[in-house]
């Protein structure tokens, strides 16, 4: 996360170079004004970096506990049942019932569950505030997506300009016009809150064990301190 961050301090630092010298005020150059649009695209980049790596170490936890699928905090289900789950969607009416009576039988399963850390996917090919929000709410985490609520707008900002950017919607150029310096170190400072509390508060969730139901957690406790 940090290392993709410190490309968009570069871009910046670069800006503040071709910033004109001396009291006249001068138009940015072109070249100032798509380095400008390709910030969005660098943040972006290090937002989306955080989410996947940080779901992905998530799970790979979760898994390396060993936890049984019937110890599982029940919003945890709906990834740990996600094979059960696209079966019965995909069953067709003959073995609609059957399917159905697997994935309930699967909840009542005393062996280690067994989830692929891509579970979810293209789902966090485009992050916006709510994929971090279902996120969450998969994983049973009762916090918002952002720390701060002004930090949505500008993850909404930086995810749609950098689609425009990156999808040929906009040249960069026009996504970088009227974009200051201090414009562009508020949303680089938004992308870090951004992405630390998301990797802060899945480390406390995992830490803490509260992907597990209370009455369970001291076994895998123990396991996870030995």
């Amino acid at each position: 996360m940090n290392a993709r961050l410190s490309e968009a301090r570069e871009l910046l630092k670069k800006i503040k170079q071709e910033e004109p010298q001396g009291s006249v005020f001068l138009p940015p150059s072109s070249i100032s004004l798509i380095l400008r649009g390709l910030v969005y695209v660098s943040l972006y980049g290090a937002i989306e970096y955080a989410i996947t790596q940080g779901t992905q170490s998530f799970i790979n936890h979760l898994c390396g506990l060993k936890v049984n699928t019937k110890h599982l905090e029940y919003s945890l289900h709906s990834i740990a049942l996600d094979s059960q789950l696209t079966s019965a969607r995909s069953s067709g009416e003959k073995k609609k019932w059957e399917a159905r009576r697997a994935i309930f039988s699967a909840l009542e399963l005393k062996v280690p569950c067994s989830i692929p850390d891509t579970v979810f996917g293209t789902f966090l090919h485009n992050v916006y505030p709510k994929t971090v929000l279902e996120i969450f709410m998969c994983l049973g985490i009762k916090e918002p997506p952002t720390a701060a609520e002004s930090d949505v707008g500008y993850f909404k900002e930086i995810t749609e300009k950098r689609n425009a950017v990156a999808h040929g919607r906009e040249a960069a150029s026009n996504i970088g016009k009227g974009l200051t310096i201090q414009d562009i170190e508020t949303r680089l400072n938004a992308a870090y809150n951004i992405c630390s509390h998301f990797l802060d508060t899945m480390e406390e969730h995992a830490t803490e064990l509260r992907f597990v139901r209370s009455r369970y957690r001291a076994a895998y406790r123990e396991a996870a301190a030995g």
